[in-house]
């Protein structure tokens, strides 16, 4: 999200919290007049509007997997500035293996509440660019170091880029190259979210790959 470190707490504080039940159909906004990015948001905010389920069903976990991995990589190469020590640690340790979908099905789950049904509270939605610069660089991903280079426990530390991350690096550029990063906010809502998309060959024509908090 926006402020990367919310992420863990959320993650931790919500690990167990319940979730809605429902049924997971609802009907996607018909695809307006206008970007692209426009269909995400209306499809975002039906989703949170009909139940949890509808809302979780908008993502490719297993791309969110890849995605979230690769950031903690920019994120510890400079991307994020206030990594706390112990991210660094598990950061640096991390070697390019994606989180498994399930991992990502709960997490995501887990800010049905805080994040989504927050933005989009009584609906009102609309897309615009990304606010932070973080969500705006949720889209980028520059060519990676051969050796990555960081500060833990005060001292230097590097070692050989794991071959991973050039692997995951390309097929997230190449999702990107086929969706983008939507920025919105909500006219009956508080805050406001960045997602990504990339196309599929579903009912949608897309899935979301990553939520961040804008």
């Amino acid at each position: 999200m926006g402020a990367r470190s919310l992420t863990w707490k959320l993650a931790a504080a919500l690990l167990a919290a319940s979730c809605g039940g429902g049924a997971t159909t609802y009907t996607p906004a018909l695809r307006p007049h206008g970007a692209q990015r426009e269909k995400v948001v209306a499809d975002f905010e039906a989703a949170v509007t009909a139940n949890k389920d509808a809302y979780v069903a908008l993502f490719d976990f297993a791309a969110v997997g890849e995605y979230e991995i690769l950031l903690h990589r920019y994120d510890l190469l400079g991307r994020l500035k206030n990594l706390t020590e112990e991210e660094r640690q598990q950061f640096f340790a991390e070697d390019g293996t994606p989180y498994p979908e399930a991992r990502e099905r709960r997490n995501v789950g887990n800010f049905y509440k805080v994040l989504a049904q927050r933005t989009v509270g009584t609906g009102g939605c609309k897309a615009h660019e990304p606010r932070t610069p973080y969500g705006r660089m949720l889209g980028t991903f520059e060519p990676l170091p051969l050796t990555t280079e960081t500060m833990l426990a005060l001292a230097m530390r590097s070692a050989p880029t794991p071959r991973g991350y050039f692997v995951l690096r390309n097929h997230v550029n190449a999702w990107l190259s086929k969706g983008g990063v939507v920025g919105f906010t909500c006219d009956g809502g508080k805050g406001g979210l960045a997602v990504v998309y990339t196309e599929k060959p579903n009912s949608r024509g897309y899935d979301l790959i990553t939520i961040y908090d804008d």
